[in-house]
């Protein structure tokens, strides 16, 4: 089969192993249990050789596998309830020890911090929170030599592009994992194992879904690398349920088209946000103006992303909940993805778990506002945005 983009998202996990029937549209499986009339076909199948329990596998996972794999140019993939869940077995995976080190990004996501700092304290281990877009990271790294090392391709919420390729050369040097998750390009935009990631990490909630209705996540890279991650999702059962898998791979069918859509409606507001005087600063990896302007251009394929985020000049925290309330259009809600376009105040949302300090240290101000941008007519979204941060900010 084709290996474009566009061919694999309509093809791939179409069609379960050792079956001739070829349904257009795969049926959900919710059977969690499978009984065989033969007592060593059943034995084959509690290694994993069939169906049996949906707990050691099941149909419709398998199937987003095959398809998420696929479009990471990766060899495999597993799936999981979450997109924290994940994160949380990529961590625990690497087997670390009191001492060890992992290097996180000071600016991603605040969730995925606490999660980490909770799991480190409890094995001994010590997080350092690096700005990975630094061009001192990778010297950091190798100084460093941790174990494990999770950047964010685009940091969620201020949208940074760190070089994934150099960050991938120095964990290598050091014998790290390097681990990325790749959420806010999805696998259209990024294919980041094939800039040297050991492990490309998804919350499918968002893009490879693309409409909000179902909870997921996804670890892709080789089959050894994720032998041991298949191996725990086993014995802990964070499994992802038929229904979310189903609704997920629906999602995937149509990721290419609408990811192209996101990406140039994401373009035209940012351009429209940065052109108001209301606005302080507009943060979009597509923007000659944006720091990371020119490695965004080398490492993400697609376009630059669907997601822009911007201050608004003089606003504070009473002032951005305003927005949230003024905007007609757009929806306040703490998730992106979607095909309607979604707001949120960064602060309170996405860096919610963070400390004032450590906000501070990321630059996560309180006059940020995150925007998954959707597939509306760009000229009303950009409206949209700008007419509640007009009525915000009337004093």
């Amino acid at each position: 089969m084709s290996t474009k983009r566009k061919t694999v998202a309509v093809h791939a996990g179409s069609q379960l192993k050792g079956s001739k029937s070829q349904p257009v549209v795969p049926p959900i499986h919710v059977s969690a249990v499978s009984f065989f009339d033969s007592s060593d076909e059943l034995d084959e199948a509690l290694d994993g050789k069939d169906y049996v329990y949906s707990r050691i596998a099941a149909p419709n996972a398998a199937l987003l596998e095959e398809a998420v794999a696929a479009l990471e140019g990766a060899e495999a993939s597993v799936a999981y309830a979450s997109g924290m869940a994940a994160l949380k077995a990529v961590f625990e995976a690497q087997n670390l020890k009191a001492g060890d080190v992992v290097v996180m990004s000071s600016d991603g996501y605040g969730v995925t911090r606490s999660l980490y700092k909770n799991l480190a304290a409890r094995a001994g281990v010590r997080i350092e929170a690096l700005m990975l877009t630094d061009a001192a990271a990778p010297e950091r790294i190798v100084a460093l030599r941790p174990k494990l090392v999770l950047a964010e391709s685009v940091t969620n919420p201020l949208l940074r592009v760190p070089d994934i390729r150099a960050l991938a050369r120095a964990s290598r040097e050091v014998g790290a994992a390097l681990a990325v998750d790749a959420t806010f390009p999805s696998p259209y935009g990024q294919r980041s194992c094939e800039l040297g990631a050991d492990y490309a990490i998804q919350s499918t909630t968002k893009w490879l879904n693309g409409h909000s209705d179902a909870l997921g996540g996804s670890v892709s890279g080789t089959r050894e690398k994720l032998a041991p991650l298949r191996a725990a999702r086993l014995l802990g059962g964070e499994v992802l349920g038929p229904f979310e898998a189903w609704l997920t791979l629906r999602g995937v069918r149509t990721l290419p088209i609408r990811m192209k859509a996101h990406c140039e409606h994401a373009a035209h507001v940012a351009k429209r946000l940065s052109e108001s005087p209301l606005i302080e600063r507009v943060h979009y990896p597509g923007l000659p103006s944006h720091p990371d302007h020119a490695v965004a251009k080398q490492v993400l394929e697609g376009g630059f992303g669907g997601m822009v985020a911007f201050d608004i000049k003089g606003a504070g925290r009473p002032d951005c909940f305003r927005f949230l309330e003024a905007v007609k259009l757009a929806r306040a809600a703490p998730s992106l993805g979607d095909v309607c376009t979604l707001v949120m105040h960064a602060a309170s949302a996405s860096a919610r778990r963070m400390t004032p300090e450590e906000r501070q240290a990321a630059g996560i101000g309180e006059s940020l506002i995150r925007v998954s941008v959707g597939l509306e007519d760009p000229d009303d979204i950009a409206d949209d945005l700008l007419a509640a941060v007009s009525e915000a900010m009337k004093r």
